[in-house]
């Protein structure tokens, strides 16, 4: 677990998956394969070997519909395929969290996050989408011991 800064605007282009938290999991299955099929439609993807899951602020405690973005890193935003959205990340702090496990218990980072986070004088900021990166070490389609992501939650000091 470590603060960064990300410094500069950071660009995406993906597939939106819309659905009520408790069904969110089907939907973004979905919308990741999609993704993939679709990988050649979208321009300037930065890394094609690496995906995001890119959620809004408003998750905590939210018990109706949310949304949540699956989606490629671009250098620039051209030509938005159909059906797809592009979405912007601003300069901010993030806490960056390393998560190696279950699929199924991806909320044990974030409840050690949430942990290391009062412990050592930070809060969430609520204002910035939060993200987690996928890359091939990632092994999202069953339950493996094995899975590895990145969890980046934006983070300010606390007052």
């Amino acid at each position: 677990m470590e603060i960064v800064d990300i410094p500069k605007i950071t660009s995406y282009v993906g597939i939106r998956a819309s659905e009520y938290f408790s069904n969110l999991g089907q939907s973004i299955n979905y919308a990741f394969k999609e993704l993939i099929n679709r990988q050649d439609e979208i321009k300037n993807i930065v890394n094609p070997s690496v995906t995001f899951g890119i959620s809004p602020p408003n998750y905590k405690g939210n018990k109706g519909m949310v949304d949540f973005y699956c989606c490629y890193e671009v250098s620039s935003i051209a030509n938005v395929p159909h059906g797809m959205v592009h979405i912007h990340i601003l300069p901010r702090t993030y806490s960056k969290t390393y998560y190696i496990g279950p699929t199924s218990k991806t909320e044990t980072a974030y409840d050690y996050t949430s942990n290391w986070l009062k412990e050592n004088g930070y809060t969430y900021d609520e204002v910035e989408h939060y993200f987690e990166r996928y890359d091939e070490r990632t092994i999202a389609s069953h339950d493996d011991e094995a899975n590895e992501l990145i969890i980046y939650c934006p983070v300010k000091k606390q007052e």
